[in-house]
């Protein structure tokens, strides 16, 4: 599988770099909206419930999104991308697929898909584009885990996620280095979020807190980048994460803050991924 990644890879990106040579050193980004994308991630991953291990092994995961991409030159300014992914995804986090050989804890798996939209602004330089961007998802995942050494503690605080799909919110934060036209890759960290129970009442009046957060987040950065656009793409990127970053340390105890809930089962992950856009 690995193989087979590498081999497309360097197809690709022999494909792109044989185009690029007839094509204009500047791309026509109006031309560049709604063009299909596959991403491929690896990551590693640690979940807790409540700020607690619950003995559960670190995680491997391998993740590919298929979706639509858009970029435009932004109206701030000619070397500004204004850049959006919607997209659907499949994840698998295995403790089988962990890459250290140290990784002490119950041995687990968990499936995850969903459908999410990342955004924010960049700077181009030639083909060379750097896209800060945030991402927001929804997700449904299930997790089974060997249960031979867990404690009855471990077993009580699993019981709701075990073997049962459950719905869920995550929100990641990257950089999208577009290396040539149609390949880029992107270090990436994501909070994700499982919830044991669904009360819509609750999840919806939290989401609409967290986004209207946002909302306001977006016109702030708006203004600044009406006088440094630059400046503002990346000062878009730090507000908007690290608002989410707080907003999901308030979720960490109880999943549907401000409002009493019981604390969601939560994977931290970093990743490292590449897309192809075609």
């Amino acid at each position: 599988m690995i193989r087979l990644i590498v081999t497309f890879t360097f197809l690709f990106l022999l494909s792109n770099l044989s185009f690029a040579q007839n094509k204009s050193s500047s791309i026509d980004f109006k031309k560049y909206l709604r063009k299909p994308s596959i991403e491929i991630s690896y990551g590693l991953s640690g979940l807790s419930i409540n700020g607690n291990d619950n003995n559960l092994a670190n995680a491997g995961m391998i993740e590919m999104k298929l979706g639509f991409t858009k970029q435009n030159i932004s109206k701030y300014g000619k070397n500004i991308i204004n850049y959006r992914n919607n997209y659907l995804f499949l994840r698998n986090a295995s403790s089988d697929n962990y890459s250290r050989s140290d990784n002490p804890g119950l041995s687990n798996d968990m499936w995850s898909f969903g459908v999410g939209d990342k955004k924010g602004y960049g700077v181009k330089t030639g083909n060379f584009s750097i896209l800060p961007y945030s991402s927001n998802s929804f997700a449904w995942t299930q997790l089974t885990y060997d249960q031979t050494f867990a404690t009855p503690d471990e077993i009580q605080a699993l019981a709701d996620f075990d073997g049962s799909f459950r719905f869920g919110t995550s929100t990641e934060a990257g950089i999208n280095f577009q290396i040539t036209q149609g390949f880029s890759i992107q270090p990436k960290y994501e909070i994700s979020d499982v919830y044991p129970r669904s009360l819509f009442g609750k999840q919806l009046m939290s989401s609409v807190i967290e986004y209207s957060g946002l909302f306001l987040i977006d016109g702030f950065t708006r203004q600044i980048m009406k006088n440094t656009p630059v400046a503002g793409s990346f000062v878009n990127f730090v507000l908007r994460n690290a608002y989410e970053y707080g907003f999901y340390q308030l979720r960490k105890n109880q999943m549907n803050w401000p409002f009493t809930s019981v604390a969601p089962l939560r994977y931290n992950t970093f990743k490292l991924g590449m897309t192809f856009t075609f």
